[in-house]
């Protein structure tokens, strides 16, 4: 090998060892300097455990700031399982006995995936002071055993609001799948029904961090390595008027058990009354001022989640659900407080007219009906020709036949394209949901043709095996707000504030204001339209004016005997709603004062009987209330319709 190829070889070999050294100094320039708080991270993740601190949840308070839902302090027992050593199942049995719980249950919950393996573990909520002292007091006895203060929800009226309100419980495994709770945890809290519920995102707060260093072992090498604050929620203040909510549950509750006093005029049994609702709302904003569902609960009974135990009882027949609002949940047919939506729509398609006379017969025989089927009214008695106020007024039934005779005349001219009847009361709020800010709410339903189609085709037995389509009697019979039609008590209630308001719909809503500890509103819950009426504004209030009728002279007259109409003028309806072979549910309705109305109170018993036997004596109590006057007792009204 010659001297110039040795020499090229070595000047070839030194500049790769520089490029080589120039690689392995850019390298570790990048990792000292550049990489190295991306690094240190790491290192500091594999070294630092964070152990959540759960946030004060807000409160629920009502719109004069008084605590609906509030928190208070619970003493907790801890168990560090890493203390116990060959000690742990003396200690769990010593631990046991004084708790009055059972070793398995303190097991179950050490074992339990919500807690880290270095966290110390709550084992029972209110303990007594004296069994602290005597742990504190035999320290050699209960090695890993300490104590803290928690906070844990607390509803100070019991019962009062129950179903707007709901309750907190362990977030499921379904609700941990789902985006919104991606920031929970296995046993974290997590509203389940009601404002709990469809507030969480504003009530929960902001979880804080403890930070505990351990080593690769898992031994903790420092408790307290760092900490970020938990952050409280946000208190959500309702449109929920703590007085009036008391006074709608307590005239509710003597509603019923004066209709279990009282005779059904029909079977000459008494009256059943297994629940009902009352709804209170300002027509002119949509805030539900009181909402009462019977039978209630003490939400307190769920605070440690429901056992199977209560969850069956709670759910039991013999319990007429409580848990179940039956003003956003429960559906009925509607009865005669239908009425007052039919002439509505009845005015817009021409069907009516503002100064019209209608024939009331004792009975209504539909147009070229082969059957000669009689649709009756509630009275035997013949009527003659009356306007339509009037027929408001005394529940007129074969009116309203012939109003739904006429839309199904419509329907059938279209060869079933103009479903007009469905179309107006769908416009008036029916059939779909209000918009409340409640989980849970039902829609409704207003049936049409595909509505029987479908049921024809689960239960051909309700139609006796042969589908005729959308016939003349059902128009009918929707025209009094029986057959197929289901209405919650809130539709009505927004309903019926769209007439006292001139023709605005206008979703309900429980919630007001959002604000954070310190008093500063977060967000202001404002109204929402939903829609209007199909007819002008004075037609609108053509029917509310003639809704005074019903209490002046009407089948409310006997209920609203000896209230100053004159000075708060109230404007109903009364409805008694068919539900065979059941007792009829009994509605009321009303609007006060009539001339300019502040509120709009619905009321519906279940298995109530008349309208104007249960129902309105429940609203007048409430009316007397919410105006100032003397309020006592309840008394059944006699008119019938």
């Amino acid at each position: 090998m010659s001297e110039t190829s040795t020499r090229t070889r070595l000047k070839v070999l030194g500049v790769l060892v520089v490029f080589m050294f120039s690689g392995l100094t850019t390298r570790l320039w990048f990792l000292q300097v550049l990489a190295s708080p991306k690094f240190a991270n790491l290192a500091k993740d594999n070294q630092v455990r964070l152990v959540p601190i759960e946030p004060v949840r807000g409160e629920i308070l009502d719109r004069r700031g008084n605590v609906l839902v509030g928190n208070r302090a619970t003493t907790v027992v801890l168990v560090d399982r890493r203390e116990l050593g060959s000690q742990e199942e003396d200690v769990l049995y010593r631990l046991a006995q004084l708790l009055h719980l059972q070793v398995s249950d303190i097991l179950s919950k050490l074992n339990s995936l919500k807690y880290l393996p270095y966290q110390p573990v709550p084992i029972a909520g209110d303990v007594p002071k004296e069994t602290i002292f005597y742990i504190e007091e035999h320290p050699r006895d209960f090695p890993g055993v300490s104590f803290e203060v928690d906070p844990v929800r607390e509803y100070p009226d019991g019962s009062l609001a129950a179903q707007v309100l709901g309750y907190v419980l362990p977030i499921s495994s379904t609700q941990l799948a789902e985006p919104a709770f991606a920031n929970y945890q296995p046993g974290d809290l997590v509203g389940d029904a009601g404002v709990e519920a469809a507030y969480e995102q504003y009530l929960r707060g902001h979880v804080g961090y403890q930070e505990i260093q351990v080593n690769a072992a898992g031994k903790v090498l420092n408790p307290d390595f760092g900490t970020e604050g938990a952050k409280s929620g946000d208190n959500v203040v309702l449109s929920i008027d703590q007085r009036i909510q008391d006074l709608a549950q307590s005239s509710l509750d003597l509603g019923i058990q004066l209709a279990r006093h009282t005779a059904d005029r029909t079977s000459g049994k008494f009256l059943r009354a297994t629940g009902g609702a009352v709804v209170v709302m300002d027509p002119n904003t949509g805030q539900v001022v009181a909402m009462a569902s019977y039978p209630t609960y003490d939400p307190s009974v769920i605070l440690d989640g429901l056992s199977q135990a209560e969850y069956d009882r709670l759910n039991a027949p013999s319990s007429n659900e409580p848990l179940l609002n039956r003003a956003t949940q429960g559906l009925y047919p509607a009865g005669s407080t239908f009425k007052p939506f039919v002439a509505a729509g009845a005015l817009a398609e021409r069907i009516a007219k503002t100064d019209g006379k209608y024939d009331c017969p004792a009975a209504y025989y539909a147009p070229n009906d082969a059957s000669h089927h009689a649709f009756n009214n509630w009275s035997p008695f013949s009527l003659g020709a009356i306007s339509l106020p009037t027929a408001l007024a005394i529940s007129c039934d074969t009116v309203f036949y012939q109003f739904g005779y006429d839309y199904w005349l419509k329907y059938n001219h279209s060869n079933g394209k103009n479903e007009a009847f469905q179309h107006d009361l769908g416009a008036m709020g029916f059939g779909k949901r209000t918009g409340i800010d409640l989980p849970g709410e039902q829609s409704g339903i207003i049936p049409d043709y595909n509505y029987e189609w479908d049921l024809f085709q689960r239960n051909p037995g309700l139609f006796n095996g042969r589908f005729r389509g959308w016939l003349p009697g059902d128009s009918i019979n929707l025209a009094i707000g029986q057959g197929f039609i289901q209405v919650t008590p809130l539709q009505l209630a927004a309903a019926y504030s769209a007439i006292a308001n001139g023709g605005t719909l206008y979703a309900p809503h429980v919630g007001w204001k959002i604000e954070s500890q310190d008093g500063t509103v977060v967000k202001t819950i404002a109204p929402e339209v939903m829609g209007t009426f199909p007819i002008p504004k004075n037609e609108v209030l053509f029917i509310r004016n003639a809704l005074n009728g019903v209490t002046l002279y009407g089948t409310a007259s006997t209920a609203f005997a000896g209230f100053p109409l004159g000075r708060i003028p109230v404007a109903g309806k009364t409805g008694t709603a068919d539900i065979i072979p059941k007792q009829p549910t009994s509605w009321f309705a009303a609007m006060a004062p009539s001339n300019a109305p502040r509120y709009v109170v619905i009321a519906m018993v279940e298995q109530g009987g008349h309208g104007a036997t249960t129902a309105a004596p429940i609203v007048r109590r409430i009316l007397e209330g919410l105006f100032g006057l003397t309020t006592g007792g309840l008394s059944a009204g006699q008119v019938a319709d």
